[in-house]
């Protein structure tokens, strides 16, 4: 495999400082000497070597070493299925955060249900207690003034 542009020139038998309309007809030469039909051999390595070194220089990569994706053959874009799995992702994602979100709300309302419950549970519960402070207060500013449980009792 091919990384650098001074590879491909050698592999082509030019040096580095070698122009575009130099590679192409070297390139035309040696695919003339090289090509399977013509050697009559079943053989096409060096023609695949000259083909690739060619490609190569026609991307022209500025010297740059091959990233992985470059070496293999891969783009920097995702296929339509690779796209159409992502979209599928997408919505799945989208729905679970809807969902999520509509059940943290619920969650929400149950609880503010709950306190509100529970606030007029203890206002009552304060209520009565206020009700029967009143009652033993009374009840105790009754005997203060001389007014027993019995004389209540034998009145009725």
């Amino acid at each position: 495999m091919i990384k650098t542009r001074h590879e491909a020139l050698m592999m082509l038998g030019l040096g580095p400082d070698a122009s575009p309309a130099q590679i192409k007809n070297v390139y035309k030469e040696l695919v003339k000497k090289c090509h399977p039909d013509v050697t009559g051999s079943d053989d096409a390595t060096a023609y695949n070597h000259i083909t690739e070194a060619y490609k190569f220089l026609c991307n022209d990569n500025d010297n740059k070493v091959l990233t992985h994706s470059r070496v293999v053959g891969k783009t920097g874009k995702r296929n339509t299925a690779s796209n159409a799995d992502y979209a599928a992702f997408q919505k799945k994602a989208k729905e679970a955060k809807e969902r999520r979100a509509k059940e943290f709300e619920q969650k929400q309302k149950d609880f503010a249900a709950q306190y509100e419950k529970q606030e007029a549970e203890y206002k009552r519960a304060m209520e009565a207690i206020d009700a029967i402070r009143v009652a033993r207060a009374i009840q105790s500013m009754i005997w203060a003034n001389g007014m027993e449980k019995d004389s209540d009792d034998s009145k009725e």
